[in-house]
């Protein structure tokens, strides 16, 4: 089993794609995966002593590094311009010390992006089998004393299309002490990467089973995949400490629902107990014994501690305390704080600690919010055509306590993103619809396929088109008519209407704390399938009675007959109405098309339709600043 590796610092970015797998077949994504905010930027800060030996690839043409072509589709090749290719255009380059003076970089998708291999230059994406290494030595090590050396590098990579295992994407480096015979070091991210999902760490493998401090080291490389690259950059040989444990990540949940990370819990909504947890490393190369975990939330009595008997050298240990009192919190921010100690002489203590904020709320339920990282995502990308229209996303929501959402705010992103699929921006004119959906056949082992109601919807809003001044504020609020939730779990869906691309919708996706697989998902329009994202969308409840400030009143009892229709729309009221009433109509690009105004609307009136050509709109009725809008389709 592959373990040896220590990621002192992963940001899973957890961006364009998604684990591509049915939700109900999903590798269930576990919340001990790192992903973790340390403010800690040198190797002299990690632990061990003084650099041996590294290599910045601030030379293109040093002498010691050889690649090779193995299947002769592609190589490895120094650079200092981000990857290549139709998925990977948008990637900036590794965030590593030295990024500036380059780094070695397999950008397969460059390779099978044509016309490289003979494919054409249409759009075509090829899948020819990527197989490259390069090697760097030989390396003189014969001063160190002792065996217990680490090699040190920084790695962002990125991979498709296949499951850790499957055989046909790999990661790999070896070691060789004479410049023949190879050993493959284990390296633990070719095992267990999460699949199109774009991934930074500073990797430390311990070399101590290797006798590495002889005259002639030499370190390969190896990929394997068809999309899309991996850089590598910044290599170094230091001594590993004999005592050194290194928090991973850490995490506070309650009990149910297991494991989901909310950032805002409403007080009304808030657990009477809740636990802290860490992911511990010991890279050093002694067994460390008396390990004591120590969670608190700072400024309050709420916390507790567990002792953990041994963590082995170069292992991993997943600790956490038992449920503590968390009744007597009320609205505020907190902190949370994990810290671990042992009988050990820990030469870094700065690395055995993890804080992160969260928040109690009056009405605000929310998973994401943290944003210490954060990436977009929306109609279009990634997918293109197939994501245009129709796509959903989706986030887990559990009440404890009856009560009633009043409003659903979803935060959009405002920048402007070039890819290889175009650029993509937030416009006007988009759609959005939302649902209040049943969870039932989320867990149930029986359920195979999910439909894209999941258990059914309890409550579908009306369309709701996407304004200037919305994409203004970069945030969308939906009135929901006061809806009773009782105790129970829910999925709240949002789904997206780009009007083929014309007017993107862009959501904001929290990569701060990597969540559950079940905590927020994506449904694609293509295949009718839910997929895991391991992050969490910008989707925010109101329960209560709260109302974002930008929310518009909501004038219920309104329809339109005959719809699709061809030349005439008959607009009904079930109340007469009374004041100034204006109907207008939109086309998907969010321009007025119609408008007409109405002293006295009574509760019915007809609207001639015969000027506007056949296609899809947005009705918009408005009485007293109360709207309600719906779509319109002329045929």
């Amino acid at each position: 089993m592959k373990k040896h590796v220590l990621i002192i610092i992963t940001l899973i970015i957890g961006l364009q794609n998604y684990a591509q797998i049915d939700s109900k077949k999903i590798n269930h994504v576990p919340m001990y995966n790192p992903s973790v905010v340390i403010d800690i930027s040198t190797p002299s800060a990690m632990g061990g002593d003084d650099v041996l030996w590294s290599e910045d690839f601030s030379d293109n043409t040093t002498p010691n590094i050889v690649t090779e072509d193995i299947a002769g589709y592609g190589d490895w090749k120094w650079s200092d311009q981000s990857p290549g290719g139709q998925w990977s255009a948008n990637t900036t380059i590794i965030a590593s010390e030295t990024p500036e003076n380059g780094f070695m970089l397999m950008e397969a998708d460059f390779y099978n992006t044509g016309p490289q291999n003979g494919l054409p230059e249409d759009g075509t994406v090829g899948e020819n089998p990527i197989n490259a290494s390069f090697t760097i030595g030989p390396i003189d090590l014969s001063a160190s004393e002792t065996e217990e050396l680490v090699l040190q590098f920084y790695s962002d990579y990125r991979i498709c299309c296949y499951q850790p295992g499957a055989g046909n994407n790999d990661l790999n480096v070896y070691i060789s002490t004479d410049g023949v015979d190879f050993q493959d070091l284990e390296y633990i991210e070719g095992d267990t990467y999460d699949t199109n999902v774009q991934s930074f760490s500073l990797s430390q493998i311990p070399l101590g089973n290797h006798a590495a401090n002889v005259d002639g080291v030499y370190f390969k490389f190896e990929w394997i995949g068809t999309h899309y690259y991996w850089m590598i950059d910044d290599l170094s040989i230091i001594q590993r400490p004999a005592f050194d444990l290194q928090m991973k990540s850490s995490w506070i949940t309650m009990e149910n629902p297991a494991y989901i990370e909310y950032y805002s819990v409403p007080e009304s909504q808030m657990p009477d107990e809740m636990l802290i947890g860490a992911e511990v490393y010991n890279y050093g190369y002694n067994d460390d014994t008396s390990i004591t975990l120590t969670g608190e939330i700072t400024s309050t009595s709420a916390g507790a501690y567990i002792e953990y008997e041994l963590i082995e050298s170069d292992s991993t240990a997943l600790v956490e305390t038992d449920y503590f009192d968390v009744s007597m919190l009320t609205v505020g921010t907190y902190t949370f704080t994990a810290e671990v100690t042992s009988s050990g002489d820990d030469p870094t203590p700065e690395d055995n600690s993890l804080s992160r904020e969260f928040e109690i709320s009056e009405n605000v339920y929310a998973i994401d919010g943290l944003y210490n990282s954060s990436e977009w995502m929306g109609t279009g990308w990634p997918g293109g055509d197939d994501t245009a229209d129709g796509v959903r996303y989706a986030n887990f929501f559990d009440i404890k306590q009856s009560t009633t959402l009043s409003s659903i705010t979803v935060y959009l992103d405002g920048n402007e993103h070039p890819t290889s699929l175009g650029t993509f921006e937030t416009q006007a004119g988009g759609e959005i619809i939302a649902y209040v959906c049943d969870t039932t056949g989320i867990f149930d082992p029986l359920v195979t396929t999910l439909n894209p109601d999941f258990g059914g919807a309890i409550w579908t809003s009306d369309f709701y088109l996407v304004t200037e001044n919305d994409v203004a504020n970069e945030m969308i609020v939906i009135d929901v008519p006061e809806l009773a939730l009782n105790p129970d779990a829910y999925y709240v869906v949002i789904e997206m209407y780009s009007n083929g691309l014309e007017s993107d919708i862009l959501i904001r996706d929290d990569t701060s704390v990597l969540q559950p697989w079940f905590a927020s998902l994506v449904f694609y329009p293509s295949d009718q399938t839910w997929y895991s994202n391991p992050n969490a969308a910008s989707i925010h409840l109101g329960l209560n009675g709260f109302e974002n400030s930008l929310s518009e009143n909501t004038l219920d009892g309104i329809t339109g007959f005959p719809n699709p229709t061809k030349d005439y729309i008959e607009i009904t009221s079930e109340n007469i109405l009374y004041g100034k009433c204006n109907v207008n109509i939109y086309n998907m690009l969010g321009k007025l098309v119609l408008s007409k105004e109405f002293k006295t609307f009574g509760n019915k009136q007809n609207i001639n339709l015969e000027k506007l050509t056949a296609g899809s709109y947005i009705i918009e009725f408005v009485n007293n600043q109360a709207t309600n809008k719906q779509k319109l389709i002329i045929e």
